[in-house]
């Protein structure tokens, strides 16, 4: 199982082991225990700690159900079915799945709250050991059992996502297991199951399977809200009085030496190493729980959602200096950055950052792909076989597309007709247009010629009529082409591939798309973690990490 946070980092759950974003007093504890999330949530919302929503209501009642169903549950309930919340970010998606869990973990013998990356980390380590030693075997089956022996018979996952071909691929046939060995999932998500991997590579054969079983077995709730409530909390708890995040380049060198000496009491600095991910060893200056690194190291080398959890478990407060405003260019230390962030966030670390621009900037570059698509950047041609040029990287093309979001490539119609001009529908259309352009209907007669001329000559105006093949009313005939129109196929131009009902992934277009796919995802964790940093720098998120490691007031003191 995933490493439990340690101590320092545990809610006032107790052993729940995971970090709520405020504290539960005892009658509370006690009250959310007896009665679920329904009398927990009332109560915090008396207190001022919440308040009050009826989208947020709607969702509790569901969760309370869920807890009486668990806590209650007898052999004659054969299962229990989960939840799945997704919507906008700082709607309290996170924070009623937390309620809901602090609530029903006392009752049950095994369960685990954790974050999504956590949860395939912990799939892919024992899938690779599933499949050692069982070889040739479906690992799915051994994982679902092995999930109930060492996790639990509930899982709460947060910030759900689907960004690779591999989870993807691995996510149906593992579910269905779970699920069939009696697994109840609750989770949360900024996508509705039908937006989940959008516009990925291959999504259309793996994902559908998996929408299906995950309605089968989750309730299926928007919590969709035109408030952010970490912006709300913000304003009411104020920024902290010794601030968190400087937003200058020129101190940021300064004001991480004042931390360092605030929070470790003027300490040498040492390096430390300890093991990241996949026993990867990582570095950085670190005493009594305080670590100092820069955004050079953590975001624009090779790192990973392990190495950041890994980080944020070992210490309390991290340090990071030089944290750049990104765009689309800088996708993948972006890609990082939030990850890192989300890290931060689920430990309840306490982040001490010196950004190079306003906090607002540091992100915007990238939170408009949330709404560019296809439709926005247009589609690509296709690539030969032969081309490897650098600049014909579907990554690359995406990249530059979303950044402009303006230019619009040639509809299929236009590639179709650029490559077989002498197609009956191109034909028609020139013909159609002839008395107003002269020009273009000279050039369907000489097509016409062409075409009569190829097809007595064995040319390859037969292949084009076997590929255009009508339908004969009742039925309509499949795509055909002949070898000689395959073979030019594979050895003309790119345009060629472009508009070939045959090719399968029409190489880089397939790549484009799911790069395209890919910085949309992006967009989202950069508008999530727009809120996160917002909130992690208010009294309020600052108070309770200080409760929390008995430093009531200490966090403005800086120690």
């Amino acid at each position: 199982p995933p490493p439990v946070p340690s101590s320092g980092s545990s809610s006032t759950a107790g052993e729940e082991g995971f970090a709520m974003r405020f504290q539960l007093d005892e009658e509370t504890l006690s009250l959310a225990r007896k009665e679920g999330p329904v009398g927990a949530y009332k109560r915090l919302v008396e207190l001022g700690v919440l308040q009050a929503s009826e989208d947020q209501e709607r969702v509790v009642h569901i969760l309370s159900v869920i807890f009486h169903a668990l806590r209650d549950k007898t052999s004659e309930i054969p299962s229990v079915k989960g939840l799945y919340i997704h919507g906008s970010v700082g709607s309290g998606k996170s924070m009623v799945m937390d309620l809901f869990y602090a609530c029903v973990s006392h009752h049950l013998g095994r369960c685990q709250r954790m974050h999504f990356h956590e949860f395939m980390h912990l799939i892919h380590r024992m899938v690779h050991q599933a499949k050692a030693d069982a070889p040739g075997q479906r690992p799915a089956d051994e994982v679902a059992r092995r999930i109930v022996r060492e996790v639990g018979t509930l899982l709460c996952f947060d910030e759900m996502a689907i960004t690779t071909i591999q989870d993807c691929c691995l996510l149906a046939p593992l579910f269905e297991a779970m699920w069939k060995a009696g697994i109840v999932t609750v989770m949360t998500s900024n996508r509705a199951p039908e937006d989940l991997y959008s516009g990925g590579l291959n999504r259309h054969i793996y994902l559908p399977p998996f929408v299906a079983s995950l309605k089968a077995h989750c309730k299926v709730v928007p919590l969709v809200l035109d408030t952010d409530y970490r912006q709300e909390q913000v304003a009411r708890s104020g920024l902290a009085s010794d601030p968190v995040f400087v937003f200058c380049p020129r101190a940021s060198a300064g004001f991480a030496a004042d931390w360092w000496r605030k929070a470790t009491g003027g300490a040498e600095r040492r390096l430390e190493c300890f093991e990241g991910g996949y026993g990867r060893r990582l570095e950085v200056f670190a005493h009594g729980g305080v670590a100092l690194t820069s955004f050079e190291e953590m975001c624009r080398r090779s790192r990973s959602v392990e190495d950041y959890h890994a980080l944020c478990r070992r210490f309390h407060t991290i340090i990071l200096q030089e944290v750049p405003a990104l765009d689309a260019e800088c996708h993948n230390e972006a890609r990082r950055f939030t990850n890192f962030i989300d890290a931060s966030y689920e430990a309840h670390a306490r982040l001490v950052a010196c950004f190079e621009a306003p906090l607002e900037e540091v992100l915007s570059g990238l939170t408009a792909l949330r709404d560019v698509g296809l439709d926005e950047v247009g589609q690509v041609a296709g690539c030969g076989d032969g081309d490897t040029s650098p600049s014909s990287s579907g990554v690359l093309e995406a990249v530059s597309r979303m950044k402009a979001a303006a230019e619009r490539g040639p509809s299929r119609e236009e590639v179709l007709s650029s490559v077989f001009p002498n197609r009956p529908e191109t034909l028609s259309d020139r013909a159609a247009t002839a008395d107003k352009a002269p020009a273009a209907a000279a050039a369907a007669a000489a097509g016409k010629a062409t075409s009569a001329g190829s097809s007595a000559g064995g040319g390859h105006a037969s292949d084009v009529e076997i590929w255009q093949q009508p339908s004969d009313g009742a039925r309509q005939a499949p795509p055909q082409v002949s070898k000689r129109w395959d073979d030019r196929r594979r050895t003309t131009s790119f345009s060629w591939e472009a508009g070939d009902p045959t090719a399968e992934q029409q190489t880089i277009k397939g790549v484009f798309a799911a790069a395209v796919a890919s910085l949309k995802e992006t967009g989202f964790a950069s508008a999530r973690t727009q809120s996160r940093l917002l909130e992690m720098q208010s009294n309020a998120y600052l108070d309770e990490w200080a409760a929390k490691r008995g430093m009531a007031g200490g966090q403005s003191r800086g120690v």
